[in-house]
């Protein structure tokens, strides 16, 4: 792995497991719950850090189909999005992009790192700006589901990595 990703990656990977620990007990109703009666509510953010991936996975040359692109496409927030897939669903697909993610990032070489890109908000105009960019968004989405989840009544997020089966992803 290039030396410049590696912590990048490190955060990307703790980020998969932790989204998936902030699911865990949650039900589909709670997950469709605004705590506060106006904001995001938690499988809303999960959908919105799999496209966020999705875009980042294809930005890094290595698209995946995206199963939310439909029901995401042209949404500039929660108001415009009429229906989410069920939890398992979500998380089916947050594995998927997460594996791919790893994947991809631990092929980047200088090159690619220096490519030019679309720029981000306080990125670079490269690939590794857009990346370090991206980890910091994902980290940001992932601390506000963190705290949904105590107001929806649930002991906080757990940094205890769990072993997953294969297709197991949560309670």
């Amino acid at each position: 792995m290039h030396p410049s990703v590696t912590p990048l990656a490190a955060i990307l990977r703790l980020n998969t497991e932790l989204l998936l620990n902030c699911l865990d007990g949650v039900s589909e109703s709670e997950a469709r719950t605004q705590p506060a009666g106006t904001g995001n509510h938690l499988a809303f953010l999960v959908a919105h850090l799999i496209d966020s991936r999705h875009y980042l996975a294809a930005a890094l040359d290595a698209p995946l189909e995206n199963p939310l692109t439909g029901i995401l496409a042209g949404a500039k927030g929660m108001a415009d999005v009429t229906e989410l897939p069920p939890l398992p669903t979500l998380r089916a697909a947050w594995e998927a992009i997460s594996a791919r993610l790893a994947v991809t990032i631990e092929r980047l070489d200088t090159p690619a790192l220096a490519a030019k890109a679309k720029p981000l908000p306080g990125g670079d105009g490269t690939r590794l700006g857009n990346l370090a960019f991206l980890v910091h968004h994902d980290t940001y989405h992932l601390g506000q589901i963190a705290l949904l989840r105590r107001q929806l009544g649930h002991p906080p997020m757990s940094y205890t990595l769990k072993p997953r089966e294969p297709g197991r992803t949560g309670a």
